[in-house]
């Protein structure tokens, strides 16, 4: 151990040395040397630990044969990729890693650009500000920084939670593992039978109701034998799956890379062990001393470049807080003196669980509690961490095709394993008060994701959040939120502001929006949604979601102006609305309201009606209507404007001799008629007989020459107008007027 320690002091001596001579600047094969010490000093972090990494970028990553980029390509690698650095150079503008990594089961080796390489290990930020060139520390910070600080990379469904983890931590790292996924492939795959348990205490939501799960008759589960867990229903296993749920301080460390770093600590590893049987206890090491359990994470730790504490997380989830499991025991029948902590190979269910897991342990020789750690800690290393499922989550979700295919090859059948295990491991962090260090997460991205987090399920379906959006006059759509665990939804609708709900159609789970094609112009709807899901042979609801109103009732237009013009002519006018035009209604004596016009254009706003009898009272209404697919839809109408067109009877307001072969006479104008006939007669009660008519409405005056000296005159007048289809219409006549003419 001494000399190994001194055979890295000089090493990192030497390097320093030729360190101060690079910064000098003296030459070309100066420079040369300098590279070498930094590649020594490289190789002896190394040593020490495997370096490891993962691709960032918002593209496909090149890997080169050499490093230079026109080199050939050996294989374009996702952002999220797994990688462990095993040399380092660098040109006059570039740092190179070289990296080994592995795609679908096959192992290669090739040189990435540094900008691409994120990493945790703060070792590697020491080494680059130690021996690299100016240049090449721009070059790798610039990358570092830039993935630090950059999440447009990621959909934007995921960017507000980062953001706000990075205000609060701008030293993490968030990396988009690109995976290549459809959502609903990954969904469907995680469905499979057994893939994803949860235990029978939880919501009854959080099961699957699938046949063969759930026996509809009885209201019951099937558990897996000798266990107190269920299949886990869609629902739940969207939320778990969704790494946007879980982009919180408290759960993020889900997704943080499970390698060995500089701030593991023998203290940390206690934090996470707190409350458990592994707390301050001490077990046999290899060498036959006494360790306790934090000490003994720490070696294995570091000797397999793995997280201790995710070593230690892992056992406490396996085991629980007690350990008590058969398992660890030692004391198991035919396995006595055996002990598996990792749970490696304990698959089944019962009993067949422990001969199993016992099975395991005694092929790989886990005959003391120190070599059963080690041993399922290299298990797991090796099956999993070193082979692209290095995160929590990963080991949860198989999505990474970098060895064992997809999907079947998951840690454990828990549902919330990854979930507790990550919020155990930051717990311990935020206790040490190292949150704030320079974390990698690896968080997946998936094709065609919700486009909203998928929600968790609660005990009781929850109400669903509606809006509706008009089409036009023609169609209605309705959308809402997704209910966690609801097998469809019922959409309800009613007609007017007062009108009863009627069930107008259900969709199946996975629908949440909905086309009324059957909405007519001219009416108002209101509609609510409410989720529902059979359990318990009974089919339980929501609460209805709040009332959504689409309004399609033409706006009613209202009167500008009503005049009557004269006693045949009436104009109307009134404010422009959004239709296609409007409609003129009148009414005259006792009969009904007859349309008179239609006026197409919204603009169309006047009229004058020029039809109407003399004589009559009429009243108008009007309003707008919408043609959709042939049909007319009307507003409603106006208020009602009465014309008055009853003749008025004209004054006769003088009437007097001048001389005695004149006669002469005025009256008041009547403005809205076309003219005035005049009528005269020897005696007041009979006998006249119209004597002039005069069709200029304002002429008021007229002299009578036709009159003889002596003889007493009466006369009386009338207003006429002229009808469109010929003839007059009269008035009423005026008083009577006498005038008797002098003799001389």
């Amino acid at each position: 151990m001494i000399s190994k320690t001194i055979r890295k002091l000089t090493t990192l001596l030497l390097a320093a040395a030729m360190l101060i001579t690079v910064f000098q600047g003296i030459s070309v094969p100066v420079r040369a040397a300098g590279q070498s010490s930094a590649k020594a000093a490289f190789a002896a972090l190394k040593q020490d630990y495997e370096l490891y990494g993962v691709l960032t970028n918002d593209a496909d990553i090149p890997v080169y044969k050499q490093a230079d980029t026109g080199a050939a390509v050996i294989k374009t690698l996702p952002s999220g990729s797994q990688v462990t650095l095993t040399d380092a150079v660098w040109d006059t503008q570039t740092l190179w890693f070289k990296i080994g990594f592995a795609a679908n089961g096959t192992a290669y080796s090739g040189y990435v650009e540094s900008r691409y390489v994120a990493t945790a290990d703060a070792r590697l930020a020491e080494w680059e500000e130690q021996y690299l060139p100016a240049y090449a520390v721009q070059s790798f910070g610039r990358g570092a920084a830039k993935n630090a600080a950059k999440v447009s990379s990621f959909p934007e469904s995921y960017r507000p939670m980062l953001k706000k983890l990075l205000q609060a931590h701008p030293n993490w790292t968030f990396v988009p593992m690109n995976t290549g996924l459809e959502w609903a492939d990954v969904l469907k795959a995680e469905m499979t039978d057994s893939r994803n348990l949860v235990q029978t205490y939880h919501p009854d939501t959080w099961k699957s109701t699938k046949p063969g799960d759930y026996n509809a008759q009885t209201g019951t589960w099937t558990i897996k034998s000798g266990t107190d867990w269920v299949q886990a229903s869609e629902a739940i296993v969207k939320f778990y799956l969704d790494p946007r749920n879980f982009l919180t301080e408290e759960s993020v460390f889900q997704f943080e890379q499970l390698v060995y770093g500089s701030h593991h600590t023998k203290a940390g590893v206690e934090k996470i062990l707190s409350g458990t049987f592994m707390a301050n206890k001490k077990l046999e090491d290899k060498s036959g001393g006494k360790i306790t359990y934090s000490q003994a994470f720490m070696k294995i730790g570091k000797s397999l470049k793995v997280s201790p504490y995710f070593l230690a997380s892992r056992v406490r989830q396996e085991q629980g807080s007690k350990g008590d499991s058969p398992l660890i025991s030692g004391t198991y029948p035919g396995f006595e003196g055996y002990y598996n902590y990792f749970n490696r190979r304990a698959s089944g269910v019962g009993e067949e669980v422990y001969r199993r897991g016992l099975e395991e342990a005694k092929a790989n020789g886990w005959n003391t509690r120190y070599k059963a750690l080690k041993g399922g800690a290299k298990s797991t290393a090796s099956d999993f961490i070193f082979k692209g499922q290095d995160t929590l989550y990963l080991q949860k979700f198989d999505v990474d095709a970098s060895y064992d295919g997809l999907y079947w090859h998951q840690y454990m059948q828990n549902l919330l394993a990854a979930d507790n295990e990550g919020k155990t491991v930051q717990q311990s962090y935020r206790d040490m008060g190292i949150l704030n260090k320079a974390f990698v997460f690896k968080i997946p991205v998936y094709n065609n994701m919700p486009a909203t987090p998928c929600p968790k399920p609660e005990e009781h379906l929850s109400r669903p959040s509606l809006t509706a959006q008009k089409n036009g006059y023609a169609s209605v759509t309705l959308s809402w939120n997704e209910t966690a665990a609801a097998e469809g939804y019922q959409i309800y609708r009613a007609e007017g502001a007062n009108g009863a709900f009627k069930k107008l159609a259900s969709v199946t789970a996975g629908e949440f929006i909905f086309e009324d094609t059957s909405a007519a112009p001219g009416t108002l709807y209101r509609y609510k949604v409410r989720a529902y899901l059979k359990l318990n042979g009974k089919t339980q609801y929501s609460a209805y979601s709040d009332i959504k109103s689409a309004d399609f009732t033409i706006p009613a237009t209202a009167w500008s102006s009503f005049k009557v013009k004269n006693y045949k002519t009436v104009t109307l006018s009134w404010k422009k609305k959004s239709v296609d035009g409007y409609k003129i209604y009148r009414k005259s004596g006792n009969d009904g309201y007859r349309l008179i016009q239609t006026l197409w254009g919204k603009s169309s706003v006047s009229f004058q009606d020029a039809s109407p009898a003399p004589g009559q009272t009429n009243t108008y209404r009007i309003r707008g209507f919408i043609t959709v697919n042939g049909k007319d839809y009307h507003s409603a109408y106006t208020s009602v404007q009465k014309a008055k067109l009853q003749m008025a009877k004209p004054e006769l307001k003088k009437a007097s001799a001048s001389g005695t072969k004149k006669i002469k006479l005025s009256w008041k104008r009547d403005t809205k008629a076309d003219g005035y006939q005049i009528y005269r007669s020897r005696t007041k009660k009979g006998g006249y007989k119209n004597v002039k008519t005069i069709s200029k409405n304002k002429t008021v005056k007229w002299t009578d020459t036709g009159i003889k000296a002596g003889k007493t005159y009466y006369y009386k007048i009338r207003s006429y107008v002229n009808l469109p289809s010929g003839g007059t219409k009269s008035s009423g006549y005026s008083a009577v007027k006498s005038v008797t003419v002098p003799k001389k």
